[in-house]
């Protein structure tokens, strides 16, 4: 019988069971728990990790902290430093081993490459912006990927090549883990800080969505934090993975929440690159490929500096011609997920099940609209192929032209994603029947808040146009919980003899997977000859 747990609920139940905390750091977990904290079993606990310890006292001396003095044992490094910075690092550098197993060297790199960044960037970022006490920054940007780590264990190599693609597109991850798995990285990540008994402030700050609003004058890290981890995650996209283009989002945000200036941020740079060689060898990383983080920025600038609207334009087009790619890893990302699903989740119990009549319906619901496996859709999709099969026909004898609408409704929330999106799209809908030239038989429902329209002597200029103006009655409609119209257009002029129109729907839904992986109402079309 069918598990009637989520994916993500899976994947939490299997991780909680391979990767829990070492013994020693639940156990100061626990001494630091309380108002007063016993120091000397603090000491003595941390003792019982002789590796550990000298890790611990080589980070210390490191340039991360700036003490004057060497220090030379834990008791000198509780009085420097205090109770919390060094459960901190603790914790840090406590890392369950089976996570890292496994994973080639290529990998290896990139996780601690990037989680080393954010770190030092999270600390510095808190520090020199805000004026606050940095460690708790720093160890919730060591741990924001640990969801990764998980994924790529669990789910190998099909995980491994998403990430890969993804990368190399640059493209949102959350969005498309979302669409491919039923849940994120970032989500998995919170449930595995909840079962290790983490301060919910850090569950918070990888779960929450940062406010839009100065707050460098009063340090509250409820509110900073999750923006320090959009910050620090940023910066990592930027000289970690040379993702250039994300440059002037970074100062945008940095302006927006701290003030940082472009001048800030290449002292930011400048700093941190040392302090991250530092923690590499520490934890005999291996980082030596990494170029200079002063540079990359540098190039950034100078890239910043010259973007037209040209170039602007040839990343579109770069974009539409790899759709292909990533829709096939996200394919096999899926049937990844249902193998590790049907292979590793137990049965429920009746008692779990409570007889309840919804019970099979709960099974077989998909995550998120797009990706239900629900033969309704399958026939839909088939029936829109035909659609626009015959509809070239008649518009090659009519000499006139046609465009394929894929239009999709997202929200922030799973709770909008399976109400509030389809509301707005089927009021949208009805309102387009009404104003416009659009009859129901063009229209074709392939999820609950997915809908395809096939505009037989349309223009892609037109077709656009229309979509606009459908995300724009949408997003005036979706009320205190913003919603967001994604389209895909694919449009075609003059239609050959023999013209295979498979090949407009898939050019549409290609369309459709790249303004889904963009942010706000994004609309993407392409001319196909």
């Amino acid at each position: 019988m069918p598990s009637s747990r989520s994916p993500l609920e899976s994947m939490v139940a299997k991780a909680e069971s391979l990767y829990s905390l070492p013994a020693v750091a639940m156990e100061v977990v626990r001494l630091t728990d309380s108002q007063r904290v016993d120091t000397r079993a603090l000491k003595e606990c941390i003792e019982n990790d002789p590796a550990l310890v000298a890790k611990l006292l080589k980070v210390v001396n490191s340039s991360l902290f700036g003490l004057s003095g060497k220090v030379e044992n834990l008791t000198q490094a509780l009085a420097l430093l205090g109770i919390k910075p060094l459960k901190l690092l603790v914790l840090g550098f406590s890392l369950p081993e089976k996570l890292f197993g496994g994973l080639d060297a290529e990998q290896l790199r990139g996780y601690w490459r990037a989680a080393l960044t954010r770190a030092v960037a999270a600390r510095q970022l808190v520090e020199t912006r805000w004026n606050g006490p940095g460690d708790d920054a720093f160890l919730v940007a060591l741990l924001l990927d640990i969801g990764k780590l998980v994924l790529l264990q669990q789910l190998g190599e099909p995980y491994a090549r998403f990430l890969e693609q993804v990368h190399s597109e640059e493209r949102r991850l959350a969005e498309l883990e979302r669409r491919s798995l039923g849940f994120d990285h970032a989500q998995l990540t919170v449930e595995l800080l909840r079962k290790w008994h983490l301060p919910e402030m850090y569950t918070a700050a990888v779960r929450d969505r940062p406010t839009n609003e100065n707050t460098a004058d009063a340090y509250d890290p409820e509110v900073v934090l999750p923006q320090v981890m959009v910050l620090s995650n940023l910066l990592v996209r930027l000289v970690g993975d040379h993702q250039l283009q994300v440059l002037p989002e970074l100062l945008e945000r940095g302006e927006t929440y701290c003030g940082l200036s472009s001048e800030d941020l290449s002292r930011l740079v400048a700093e941190i690159d040392p302090q991250v060689a530092q923690l590499a060898d520490v934890l005999d990383v291996d980082l030596t490929d990494t170029e200079a983080y002063t540079k990359v920025l540098a190039q950034a600038q100078r890239q910043m500096a010259s973007v037209s609207e040209e170039a602007a334009g040839l990343l579109v087009e770069r974009e539409d011609r790899l759709c292909d790619e990533l829709l096939t890893e996200s394919r096999e990302l899926q049937q990844a997920m249902s193998d590790f699903t049907n292979k590793t989740v137990e049965p429920p119990s009746t008692a779990e099940l409570g007889g309840r009549a919804d019970a099979a319906e709960t099974t077989t619901r998909a995550p998120r609209g797009r990706t239900t496996t629900d033969t309704a859709g399958v026939d839909q999709r088939q029936r829109l192929a035909a659609a626009v099969t015959q509809t070239a026909l008649e518009c090659r004898n009519g000499r006139l032209a046609l465009s394929l609408v894929c239009m999709e409704v997202t929200g922030d929330t799973e709770e909008q994603l399976s109400t509030d999106a389809a509301e707005s799209l089927r009021r949208a809908l009805q309102v387009l029947v009404t104003e416009y030239d659009v009859t129901t038989s063009q229209l074709y429902r392939l999820a609950p808040a997915s809908v395809a329209l096939v505009l037989a002597g349309t223009e892609r200029r037109e077709a656009v146009g229309l979509a606009q103006w459908l995300g724009n009655l949408i997003e005036r409609d979706s009320g205190p919980l913003p919603l967001a119209l994604k389209a895909g257009v694919a449009s075609i002029s003059a239609i050959p003899k023999s013209y295979d129109a498979g090949g407009l729907l898939a050019a549409a839904e290609r369309c459709l997977s790249a303004a889904l992986s963009s942010g706000g109402g994004a609309i993407k079309s392409i001319e196909v000859y």
